[in-house]
This record gives structure tokens, sequence and C-alpha cells, in this order.
């Protein structure tokens, strides 16, 4: 069975909802702007070719229209003057004028509107057409004019009327070119329309599945959230309950003493029970202590900070000589060159590599080996420090959240509230660092963190030889 997610699993998996909530509304966005887009696009489409159908092919069928209307009654007016039962000729006459010169001028109505390709050549033998057929119409006119009806009948039927039809002819040519293209553009835009309804479509139920998905999301990140709330505070429950029981344990019996010295001051002095109530009230220092550097590991640090790691750790292990001894633990140094120095102060890097060396001796346990070496080395950005120990080493299940809060073994009987491997990877995180935790070879664990190197001024290019030196156990 795995083990439950740490609070800072939760809280990342929280995190990668948001981001997931973020992309998702995104997405809804843009699919409601790309649905916009096409809209409008196709928009445009439709009201060009709709544009062109009203500005262009109908102007053009019905002005042409009209001309051939003119057309027939200048046939016709001709037909009626040169037959020989004509009647009102003056007033025919004049009618023929007129409609001569409307005709003349629907045509260069005509000739203004727009083109579409290929109905300027039909226009261009329009005007040939026009130009003969009224060379042949002023000689008709001419032997009307000299009472020749019959040489103007046989000019009409010999040239006059082929000239009308041929004019006739071009007038429908024109028609049916703007014909079929007013059917084509009708057909662009049944095709855009049906198009942009299925792409439209498509958009718009993307846009209600992101929503909805946007919506899921939410409801998740709210359960997430309202359960990771809820995690802290059973977190800070039951953390509040152990520091009670570690702080009123010890209260009690220093209570316990007080009352057996002020009823005995003597008995209670050189019976060691005021003693022992100051070493309980000095342990209760300590835990109240490692809280508050729990509390204060968060803070970044300051710029200028250098420390040498050659002298924090010969210090860190002088200071640790006498625990080790009494643990029995041997406790080893590979002194790193002088020159390296990380970006942090000296006293987080004492208190990073002090709980690590501590957690090490404190823990070893009964194992027939028992040793702690300390070790720094310099990578390309930033300096690894690592403590390695022979210990019965961390389980597996463990090792991703040996660094949380609160976190002991459930078989630990030694003092203490969890929060010293805890305040290591906060100093660490926030000095822009990293740490971790891995099997040593053969037997025991690695504790490593990384902490970046200072921006200083080196004194010499040339490294000291590191020197190595090891602190036993004073035989017994």
């Amino acid at each position: 069975m795995s083990p439950p997610p740490s609070p800072r699993d939760r809280t990342r998996r929280a995190v990668r909802v948001v981001w997931l909530l973020i992309a998702s509304f995104i997405l809804t966005v843009a699919s409601f702007i790309a649905a916009t887009a096409v809209a409008e696009h196709r928009a445009r489409g439709i009201g060009s070719a709709a544009e062109s159908i009203t500005t262009n092919a109908l102007p053009s069928i019905a002005c042409l229209s009209r001309a051939r209307t003119e057309l027939r009654q200048i046939q016709m007016l001709l037909e009626r003057l040169t037959s020989a039962r004509a009647r009102h000729a003056e007033s025919d006459m004049a009618e023929l004028r007129e409609s001569r010169h409307d005709l003349a001028r629907i045509t260069r109505h005509c000739a203004e509107l727009p083109t579409y390709p290929g109905e300027k050549v039909l226009q261009d033998r329009t005007d040939l057409r026009s130009t003969s057929m009224n060379a042949s119409m002023d000689r008709v006119v001419i032997r009307l004019e000299h009472d020749d009806k019959e040489g103007a009948a046989l000019e009409l039927r010999a040239r006059t009327e082929p000239a009308l039809d041929r004019l006739d002819e071009t007038f429908v040519e024109e028609i049916d070119l703007n014909a079929r293209n007013s059917s084509t553009l009708g057909a662009d835009i049944s095709a855009i329309q049906a198009s942009s309804q299925s792409l439209l479509a498509f958009l718009i139920a993307l846009s209600v599945l992101l929503a909805s998905a946007v919506a899921l999301m939410m409801v998740r990140v709210l359960n997430r959230f309202t359960d990771l709330m809820v995690g802290r505070v059973s977190e800070m429950e039951h953390f509040a309950g152990r520091v009670a029981h570690d702080i009123r344990s010890p209260l009690a019996a220093v209570g316990l003493a007080l009352e057996l010295t002020k009823r005995d001051p003597r008995s209670g002095i050189q019976g060691g029970v005021v003693d022992r109530a100051a070493k309980t009230l000095q342990r209760v220092g300590q835990l109240v202590d490692g809280l508050l550097v729990f509390a204060r590991s968060g803070v970044p640090p300051e710029e200028s900070a250098a420390t040498s790691a050659a002298e924090v750790l010969s210090g860190v292990i002088e200071e640790m000589t006498s625990s080790a001894e009494a643990n029995r633990v041997e406790l080893a140094l590979d002194r790193p060159d002088p020159s390296v120095v990380v970006a942090c102060s000296p006293g987080v890097l004492i208190s990073i590599v002090s709980n690590l060396v501590g957690n090490a001796i404190k823990n070893m346990g009964g194992a027939p080996e028992r040793r702690v070496d300390v070790r720094a080395r310099e990578l390309a950005e930033t300096v690894r420090f690592e403590v390695r120990d022979t210990g019965p080493g961390v389980p597996a299940e463990l090792r991703e959240r040996i660094f949380d809060p609160y976190l002991r073994a459930a078989e630990s009987a030694l003092p203490g509230l969890g929060l010293g491997l805890a305040t290591v990877r906060r100093l660490v995180e926030a000095h822009g660092g990293s740490v971790g935790v891995m099997p040593n070879d053969g037997v025991g664990s690695v504790f490593w963190f990384e902490l970046p190197r200072a921006n200083v001024v080196r004194p010499s290019p040339m490294r000291r030889a590191a020197r190595r030196w090891t602190l036993r156990p004073r035989p017994s």
C-alpha cells in the first residue's frame, strides 16, 4: 500500500491543476476568438460576393435588357415607316430619333458599369456593331426623307435588320455572361454559408466543451485546495498536540520537582531534584529554539553573503566530537579547499550541516559499523555537500517525504519535533539550492545538498591539496 501524499505533493498537484485550469481557460477564449474571426472572414466573403451581384451583375443585366427593348422598338418603327400603308410618318420619325438617342444613352451607361473577365471584349464588339447598325439606319432614314420607301425597305431587309440582330446577339451574350457570374457568386455564397455553419458549429461545440472542462477543473481545484486546507489544519492540530505533549511532560516534571523542593528545600537540592528540573527546562528551551529556527528558515539570503565551506565544516566537526564519542561513532571530514565559498551566511551553513550530522549520529541505532563521513566538492555553479552514514538507512517509501515537517519514524523514541530535516530543506531552498537523500554504498544513507557558489574573487588559481583528518572515538 503506497503512503499517503505529503503536503508538498498535494501542493504540487494543486499547482498543476491550476496551470491546467489556466490553459483550458486560454483555449476557451482562443476558440471563441477563432469562431468570431472565422465568422467575420466568412461574412466578408459573403458580403463581397453579394456586393458584386448587386453592383455589377444585376445592374448590367437590367441595363442590357433595356437596350434590347429599345432595339426592338427601333426595328418596329423602321418596319412601320417602310410599310406601304404607313401613316403618321412624321410622328413615327420623331419617335425613331428618340429611340435611337435612348439606345445610345443606355449603351453608354452599360459600358460604364463594372465588368467581369471577358465582358470588355463583348462591349468592344457592341460598339462596332452599333456603328454598323447606325450607318445602315442612316441610309434608311435618308431614303425615307426622299420618299423612296422601296429603297428604304430594301436597305432595311438587306443590311439594317441583320445589323440589329447581330447587336441584339451581343447584348444577349453580355446578359448570359453576367447571369453566369451571378450564379457562380450565388453558389459561392451558399458554399461559404454551409462551410461556415459547420465550422462555427464545431468551434461552438469546442468552446462549450472547453468551458465545461474549465468548470470541472475549477471544481477540482476547489476540492483540492479544500483537501489541502483540511490537511494543513489536521497537520497543525497534530503538530500542536505533539508540541503540547513534548513541552507539557517536561513542565509537569519541573512542577513536581519544584513542589518537592518547596516542601523540603534541603532534600530537593541534595537529591538532585533541582538539577534535573534545570535540565528539563533546558530541553524545553531546545524545543522552542527548534521551532524558532524552523519558522525563520525560509528567509532569503543577503546578496553579499559568502561563507568558507572548509571553516564551517571544520567547526561543526569539532563541535560534534563529544556527541559522536558518546554514541561511539567515528566522525570523518574530507576537508575541502579553503577557496570553496558558498553564497550563504556562516550561521545558515552551520545549521544545515549540524542538523544533518546530528541526525546521522542520533539515528545510528545498533549498526555494527558506526561511521559518519562529511565531504564537499565544487561543481559548475554550485557546491555539493554530502553526509554519509552507516546507519540503518531510510526506507524507500520515506525518501520523498523525509524532509517534510513533523515527519518522524513510527518506532522512533528519540526526543524532538521532526523539524530538523524540514529546516534543512527550507534553508537550502531559500538560498536557491537543492537537497535530497539516497542510499549509501553498501549500508546507510547519504544526505546531500547543493548551494550556489559565491561570486567572489578567489585568492589563487592554485588549489591546495585537500587534507583529510578523522576523529575517532576515544577508547573506553
